[in-house]
């Protein structure tokens, strides 16, 4: 055999391997979360690729797309396009990255959704590309290395994605700040994020949720008796936050009492048992749960177990982690329909389907028509109902129209930053219109509340504005 054929049989072995590692990995993955196990996920590649095969079959197809768009970008628009990262966390414990393997795949999808109406746009440059990276615990200095070895010769302009509300995240943010990326979070609402340079997002802050949960519960129950329900983990900025805003937004007179549990411990859904227990034997009528979505379902069981909460029709109201949970399940997660469970969204699938609604007509085609750059016609199979597609769309879109404010020329990334915290930005997007404030955050966005049902259905339940005493009407208004 000659030299160039061994070399060619010995890349052939090697692709071979990682596409079997990283097939073993992702089933692994996928039958311990139906086990309901914690589960590192262990796919590694190179850091920023558009690679079909590079974080596991389940993400084969968005990635093939987005890999297709990019080499047709750069045939027609050698020098008249720039590159967005996409960061997730591929990697990692799955309540450490806080992210399912379905809401990375939707995000992606999102992602390159928006990626491929830019592109078909008859308008001036510059055109877009994507790389897609992974920000998990153990894969950030890889990925960030990566990034600015490559960042001139690809002209990266902008990060978007980023992952949830967690201390691996913080600490690619700070790192991204530090060089002044612009920054366009999908899903990050813990209010702890707010002074990073260059961060905008397009999520609803943990404040702004509460504010509408607290709202929501008042209308439902007019004489509230609440009980908070609260991770003492503190290193989870999301659940320190909307805790923290669940207790400050109360009355005395509102708050029965707090009860608390340990995420990080060997069996919290013990802790949680014994909570519902305490739920069901006090005068409270409603729990507002700060913990991540998948603790809630021991909460949910136990309180179906008692008849008192079942005879009070207890209601649950928790913030956006919750959209984790959607989806058919094997078996229900709680037993009495009369305990209600409502959470606030970042997105749903009824705000770019249904008539009417403060989403665009122009917006509701990129999901809902019949061409074939619509996302039903890409990806026919999958659901919305979890917002993850629309509100990373959102999140790329926003970088989008921060490079497009420069009319045709090839921004800088420090230009971006700059444009998406100058409070200049207006977004009618897929989520709902609102404006990117002075900083960063996303002001006057309405959420929409829905509801879960045992079996993961969500039931869109109606529109909030945390800003509005009268933004809550009845059920069906």
């Amino acid at each position: 055999m000659s030299r160039p054929d061994r070399s060619r049989v010995l890349k052939s072995f090697t692709r071979a391997r990682r596409r079997r590692r990283i097939v073993l990995a992702a089933s692994i993955a996928a039958l311990a979360l139906v086990a309901g196990v914690v589960v590192s996920i262990v796919v590694r590649t190179a850091p920023l690729t558009d690679d079909p095969g590079a974080f596991g079959e389940d993400l084969t197809e968005v990635m093939e797309r987005i890999r297709l768009e990019n080499a047709e970008v750069e045939k027609k628009h050698p020098d008249a396009h720039v590159t967005i990262v996409a960061l997730l966390p591929m990697s990692g414990e799955v309540p450490e990255i806080s992210m399912s393997r379905q809401t990375i795949r939707h995000g992606l999808q999102g992602i390159h959704l928006a990626q491929l109406w830019r592109n078909r746009l008859e308008q001036s440059p510059p055109y877009v590309k994507v790389l897609v990276g992974s920000n998990g615990p153990d894969d950030w200095e890889a990925t960030f290395a990566d990034l600015e070895r490559r960042a001139a010769g690809e002209r990266v302009v902008a990060v978007t994605g980023l992952g949830a509300s967690t201390e691996s995240t913080r600490k690619s943010v700070a790192d991204l700040s530090e060089r002044y990326y612009g920054m366009s979070a999908a899903v990050i609402t813990s209010d702890e994020f707010g002074p990073f340079k260059g961060l905008a997002r397009v999520a609803p802050l943990n404040g702004d949720q509460a504010k509408a949960v607290l709202r929501l519960a008042r209308h439902t129950n007019p004489v509230l008796k609440a009980i908070v329900v609260k991770d003492r983990n503190r290193g989870d900025s999301y659940t320190k936050t909307l805790g923290d805003h669940f207790t400050r937004e109360l009355e005395d007179k509102e708050l029965e009492e707090t009860l608390t549990f340990d995420a990080g411990a060997g069996s919290p859904g013990t802790v949680l048992g014994l909570n519902a227990e305490r739920v069901c034997t006090s005068e409270a009528n409603t729990v507002l749960y700060a913990g991540r979505a998948d603790h809630l379902p021991a909460l949910m069981a136990g309180l179906s177990r008692h008849a008192r909460c079942a005879d009070r029709g207890i209601t649950v109201i928790s913030g956006d982690d919750v959209a984790e949970l959607t989806g058919p399940v094997k078996q229900p997660m709680w037993g009495d329909q009369a305990i209600r469970l409502f959470y606030t969204a970042l997105a749903h699938s009824q705000g770019v389907t249904q008539p009417g609604g403060p989403v665009i007509d122009d917006m509701k085609k990129r999901f809902g028509d019949e061409s074939p750059t619509a996302y039903r016609a890409l990806y026919p199979k999958e659901s919305l109902d979890d917002g993850m597609a629309i509100v990373h769309h959102d999140a790329m879109y926003l970088a989008i129209r921060a490079v497009e404010k420069f009319a045709g020329e090839l921004p800088t990334a420090r230009d971006i930053a700059s444009v998406l915290t100058s409070g200049t930005l207006t977004l009618a997007g897929a989520s709902g219109p609102f404006t990117i404030g002075d900083g960063g955050d996303p002001v006057g966005k309405n959420i929409p509340v829905l509801q879960l049902g045992p079996d993961g259905s969500a039931t869109f339940y109606r529109w909030a504005d945390p800003a509005s005493a009268s933004s809550v009407p009845r059920p069906g208004a």
